[in-house]
């Protein structure tokens, strides 16, 4: 290591973020103790290394952001930003692990600023920032390695709870936004640190896959360690040979003289559409592959791409359930983060139906990063009072350039939307106010960039895509290549009344009894009738038939 007796002369700071502890314990000292220790000897007294103990484990509940606060604090500290006894470092080092790579990113973009943000004085001096098996885009809950305790936090979590592992979950609303603000920053940045990704080859929790941003960022490096496990990337015990382990993190912690960072993967200029079927995609299922047609013969000649994945079938009862419909959003995170990385956000298009449009809508304004130039809902499941001022004020729709453009939202409604109309609304009177009869009445105090006023389809759910001249319509409204709008219309007195009827929280709750109780007497008489045991049997195969058919509806 003499080659680099220049570079550690130099006033330095390294600073660890240990990842959430594993089951693995030796005594009382941490895996990465050994690591540290050499690191610390090695890099001599004009450096210093210091660890962020954040506490945290997959059960954590504290809110991320108090601790990413925190991190960057210490960070101000250390590098002598906050008193005069701190001797400032020329350079800073910061490595994480695993979950602490999530959260060592977190903090530099804290303070290294936004787009009108002014930058801390202490994110100028990072040279590095090495995550050692840290994932960007988030972990998968069925990744092979996942702790067994992960699975479980997982599976309680959405959407009752905001675990430490289920905000880090491939997908979900913080690490998303994280992923989409790196991004961001280390293409707009000038003098950017040099960002190290650490996999070890035979980790199973973190894969190649999961760090696929890198490929498309400018100034990264990939290293591969062989043999090494997920925890084994700190852990130098684990290693078959722990003095050569310890050589290859020191040379991918500190660098290397003949180190080079590969030219970034080209990014898609190409528009880029989201299509999003709903919660009946059986009934229109053409609709997708129709518009995207449409789309394509628009567009030209030019490359186009498409995100439209199928997220299954989706009933009617399952998307009565919160916790349901919160995993198809974090479906759709995932997919528009890798749309992200790999293509220019600023061309970005959306269109979607029914259970689509909460998917998008729920998704943007849980994660400010996200944005679309350009919006289509058809039989929308919002609520009327959705926030759609707020995506306009954080510049979530429309596109950057030489300065900002808004963008637009087009609201196609149905006269007689049973779906939106009578199920959203018993919901939101049940309270669930995620959902709601946009798609039938409209929205209250809409901005202007939004298409919506008294207009309506005259049908049901699926009114606004099932002729091919609306479809046409629609394509020309998000290629840009024409403007139409739906023919004057609205629902009808009766089917309006009615919908603000059973969307009265007394009324809503009334009939929900009035369903358990009739049940309950049914079940009762006809336990008089044939006897307990014969009706319990009967009465739990209604249940199981009942079951069945709210999910094929």
């Amino acid at each position: 290591m003499d080659a680099f007796k220049t570079e550690r002369e130099k006033r330095g700071l390294l600073v660890f973020v240990p990842g959430l502890p594993s089951a693995r314990r030796r005594g009382s000292r941490a895996p990465h103790d050994d690591l540290l220790e050499r690191l610390r000897s090695d890099l001599g007294p004009t450096w210093r290394l210091e660890v962020f103990r954040h506490g945290q484990t997959a059960t954590s509940r504290a809110d991320l952001d108090a601790i990413v606060d925190d991190l960057a604090a210490h960070l101000r500290d250390w590098s002598g930003e906050l008193s005069v006894d701190v001797e400032r470092p020329e350079e800073i080092i910061l490595v994480g692990h695993s979950f602490g790579g999530v959260l060592a990113r977190a903090a530099y973009l804290r303070d290294v600023g936004g787009r009108d943000g002014a930058p801390r004085p202490w994110t100028a001096i990072v040279r590095r920032i090495v995550l050692l098996g840290s994932p960007n885009a988030g972990f998968r809950w069925n990744a092979k390695g996942t702790p067994l305790a992960w699975r479980l936090a997982y599976a309680l979590a959405t959407p009752f709870a905001d675990y430490a592992v289920e905000r880090v979950e491939a997908g979900g609303y913080w690490i998303t936004d994280l992923r989409l603000r790196w991004l961001d920053a280390f293409r707009r940045l000038e003098d950017r640190p040099t960002v190290v990704q650490v996999l070890g080859t035979s980790d199973d929790l973190v894969t190649r896959e999961d760090i696929l941003d890198s490929r498309y960022m400018p100034d990264t490096v990939e290293v591969m360690v062989p043999g090494a496990t997920h925890a084994g990337l700190v852990d130098l015990s684990t290693a078959a040979d722990p003095e050569r382990r310890f050589q290859q993190l020191q040379s991918a912690i500190l660098g290397r003289p003949d180190e080079a960072s590969g030219a970034p993967a080209g990014r898609s200029t190409s528009p880029t559409f989201f299509v999003l079927h709903g919660i009946r995609a059986s009934a229109y299922e053409h609709w997708v592959q129709d518009l995207s047609s449409y789309i394509q013969t628009m567009t030209g000649t030019g490359e186009v791409r498409f995100v439209r994945p199928d997220t299954g079938f989706f009933s009617a009862l399952e998307f009565a359930l919160p916790g349901s419909r919160n995993r198809k959003v974090h479906q759709f995170l995932k997919l528009y983060g890798d749309a992200y990385a790999t293509g220019d956000p600023d061309r970005f298009t959306f269109a979607g139906h029914s259970n689509g449009t909460y998917m998008m809508a729920r998704a943007m304004s849980r994660v400010p990063a996200m944005r679309f130039r350009r919006i289509y809902l058809a039989g929308t499941v919002l609520p009327r009072d959705f926030d759609w001022q707020g995506l306009v004020d954080r510049r979530q729709i429309g596109s950057y350039g030489s300065a900002w453009r808004p963008g637009a939202v087009r609201n196609d409604r149905s006269t007689r939307d049973v779906p939106v109309g009578i199920l959203c609304s018993w919901l939101r009177g049940l309270g669930s106010s995620d959902v709601g009869t946009a798609g039938v009445t409209g929205f209250e105090h809409a901005p202007s960039i939004l298409d919506d006023g008294a207009r309506a389809y005259a049908g049901g759910h699926g009114a606004a895509l099932r002729d091919p001249a609306r479809l046409q319509a629609v394509a020309g409204y998000l290629t840009e290549t024409a403007t139409t709008v739906p023919p004057p219309g609205g629902a009808g007195s009766i089917f309006r009344w009615f919908s603000r009827f059973v969307g009265t929280p007394v009324v809503a709750w009334l009939l929900l009894l009035a369903l358990v109780g009739a049940l309950t007497v049914a079940f009762v008489a006809l336990g008089g009738a044939i006897g307990p045991g014969p009706a319990a049997a009967l009465g739990a195969a209604i249940v199981l038939a009942l079951v069945v058919l709210l999910r094929t509806i």
